[in-house]
């Protein structure tokens, strides 16, 4: 990774500084499918994002046709925002929390608490659940710029991707600010709404990721920069004393600026259900006015709403739904969008497979190339294929409600390419290697890991991808994403394999799709499970095998003895992690994948030291083999060398134990706290009355 040296690393921060600057002194409304799309020059489109995204239609009776947007809920509010937060907002929403779309409501001091009393008021639908209490903050940055948090909000200059630091002049579109988060929320609350952004904002263009229990609290931990790592230290939210006659008060005021347009939450009976009158042509003549609520709007951004009105045309095109969503933050749709060249640095994922094992998949015929309904689920998050792609695709709730639909209406041709049915054994040669195409050398099928790189999954093409895509798609895969791995075996529509079907394009492709549909089996080449040509066998003496293993990780050694009784030691830390009996281990997807997925022990019994004993206490520095191929695992501990030692041990039963002997070099280092045992095994301490020496027997 290139390092900056000194005059870059103050110009990198001084340029990060002011462009923080600039952002939060930005008093127009940011609307980032309008900024990066439409802010160059006034037009139709931009003004129907704006007109959305502001609110202006929640109001007016002038459709979109874009996904509705509203604000939060504001049930609970002061039970997760600073009420000080909460009354600086009010004042004046775009200096709290630059490019804002609420508008200045221009309240009197009075009114303002008022209002905040009522809000008080009201009681929150769900309990805020209590954060993960441990909590790390370098992890919450790493994830925070590796699942995409970054193509909508700034990267901070303390995380270095691994491509090196972008210029500041390759951002090309505006981020969207993440300011005054600590003064806003505390751990519980912000970490509650990372998990769940729709529970309390169901139309916010936030979308949902799929995070595990302790993400959301390492998160937080770096966007409220609490670093030592307890999330219970960080201060709560001041309990709110709501008075009843100003809430009441409160009440009245937002009935009558009819904020219930806009935040459903509200009480039905304070809602005015009557919309107001249509805006004049010329929206500028009252878009700065006192007499309603504003939003200092750009000249560009006035002209657009002028356009927008004056066409007077509800149907929005595809491609300015997914602006008003910022989907083109990641992906693009006919060379339109996509990440720009900063933001690129940090999208991660598999190199091998180049950009595609980088960058999400575009938008281009998405709704021909996807069946309709692994589409709908594709939008909410249940449906990834590509497990290589560090970003995630998140869910983006009910604002995608009839995006699918759209898409497939848009995307749709009337002369698609027919697949027949049929072929199935064929197709599940082609698939293969042995007389096929090789398909599983990059690709896996089911739960079986590919030959060599870890390309997406094909079992469930006929699910996700619809025939007459996938039949053009084969021929000419580069016309779909540029520098794609993928070759064409069927170039110019002509079979690379003339020796099946008789080199038909459509019949070959039509039998793969056949085979993926329901056809029985697995493609011919992958290694038959059931098989024991590649399981090591360990007869005369010990065999050692490193591998990844289940539970013990990437850097397992395994240690297999003729006795029937085996070993796993965690090679990172030396520390010894399993045992089982039986059959000792299968090294195909060892010896033969490029990317092999954790194995299992093969036998039975399996006994586990806690992951916990498993940190790295001491230092390990390998192991020696004695003269009956014994391994001796070298470890230094303090000022001693440990040498620990595994060997079966017949058992007066008859029965096959482990015997484990740990010697130190130097009297008075040896610290029985770092001896842990497997749990639920019987364990018997032998004294042979040499100091420096601890010897167990493990029975189970």
């Amino acid at each position: 990774m290139p390092r900056r040296n000194g005059l870059k690393t103050i110009l990198f921060w001084i340029t990060w500084l002011l462009s923080t600057l600039l952002c939060q002194a930005q008093s127009h409304p940011l609307v980032i499918g309008y900024e990066r799309f439409h802010s160059k020059e006034p037009s139709l489109e931009g003004g129907r994002i704006l007109f959305n995204e502001l609110g202006c239609v929640n109001c007016h009776d002038q459709p979109t046709g874009l996904p509705g947007r509203k604000g939060p809920d504001l049930r609970g509010l002061l039970q997760r925002n600073n009420s000080d937060w909460v009354k600086a907002f009010l004042k004046d929403p775009s200096k709290t929390k630059p490019g804002t779309v609420m508008p200045q409501p221009h309240l009197r001091a009075e009114e303002i608490e008022a209002v905040t009393h009522y809000l008080g008021s009201l009681k929150p639908a769900k309990k805020t659940p209590k954060a993960f209490r441990f909590v790390n903050a370098e992890r919450g940055m790493s994830l925070y710029h590796e699942f995409g948090c970054v193509a909508c909000h700034e990267p901070s200059p303390d995380f270095h991707p691994a491509g090196g630091q972008p210029d500041e002049s390759e951002f090309t579109y505006p981020h969207i600010p993440l300011t005054n988060l600590s003064k806003k929320y505390d751990f519980d609350s912000l970490s509650a709404f990372l998990y769940t952004p729709h529970n309390f904002w169901p139309q916010s263009r936030m979308p949902k990721f799929k995070l595990d229990k302790e993400d959301g609290g390492d998160l937080t931990a770096f966007l409220l920069d609490h670093q030592n790592g307890d999330s219970t230290e960080y201060p709560s939210i001041a309990k709110f004393q709501t008075h009843e006659d100003l809430a009441e008060i409160g009440g009245e005021i937002v009935e009558l600026r009819n904020c219930s347009s806009c935040h459903d939450s509200l009480n039905k009976e304070e809602r005015r259900t009557n919309k107001l009158l249509p805006i004049n042509k010329h929206f500028s003549d009252i878009s700065q006015s006192d007499d309603h609520p504003s939003y200092n709007l750009s000249e560009n951004q006035i002209q657009s709403i002028d356009e927008f009105l004056n066409a007077a045309i509800s149907q929005a095109p595809v491609l300015t739904s997914l602006q008003t969503l910022n989907c083109l933050a990641c992906h693009d749709r006919n060379g339109i969008g996509g990440p720009d060249l900063a933001r690129k640095v940090y999208f991660a994922g598999d190199h091998d497979l180049g950009d595609v094992g980088r960058y999400p998949p575009p938008l281009t015929d998405i709704g021909r190339k996807l069946q309709p309904k692994w589409l709908n689920e594709a939008l909410i998050g249940n449906k990834t294929v590509r497990a290589y792609l560090k970003t995630q695709m998140p869910d983006f709730g009910e604002s995608v409600t009839t995006l699918s639909r759209e898409l497939s209406n848009e995307d749709k041709i009337s002369d698609e390419p027919k697949l027949r049915s049929g072929y199935k054994e064929v197709g599940r040669k082609l698939l293969g290697t042995q007389g096929g195409l090789n398909c599983i050398s990059c690709h896996d099928w089911g739960d079986r890991i590919s030959l060599g790189i870890r390309a997406l999954n094909l079992d469930n093409i006929n699910e996700r991808l619809q025939p007459g895509w996938f039949y053009e798609y084969l021929i000419d895969p580069s016309s779909y994403r540029t520098n794609t791995l993928m070759p064409s075996f069927w170039p110019n529509g002509e079979a690379s394999n003339n020796e099946v079907l008789g080199g038909n394009t459509l019949a070959q492709i039509s039998a793969i799709y056949s085979f993926a549909n329901n056809g029985k089996g697995i493609p011919e080449g992958f290694h038959n499970e059931n098989s024991t040509q590649f399981e090591i066998k360990p007869i005369e003496q010990p065999v050692i095998q490193r591998t990844f293993l289940q539970d013990v990780g990437t850097h397992a050694i395994l240690v297999g003895f003729p006795d029937g009784i085996h070993l796993a030691i965690d090679g990172k830390s030396g520390q010894p992690a399993e045992m089982w009996k039986g059959r000792f281990f299968d090294a195909y997807n060892t010896w033969f994948s490029r990317f092999p997925e954790f194995g299992k022990p093969q036998g039975h019994d399996l006994a586990k030291w806690p992951a916990s004993s498993r940190k790295p206490l001491s230092q390990f520095q390998g192991y020696r083999l004695d003269k009956e191929g014994i391994p001796e695992f070298i470890l230094k501990f303090k000022e001693a060398e440990l040498i620990e030692r595994f060997t079966p041990h017949k058992l007066d039963s008859g029965e096959t134990g482990m015997l484990r002997v740990v010697h130190y070099s130097r009297l008075g280092q040896l610290d029985d706290k770092r001896l842990n045992h497997p749990r639920k095994i019987k364990r018997t301490e032998i004294n042979d009355n040499d100091p420096m020496t601890r010897t167990f027997i493990y029975q189970w």
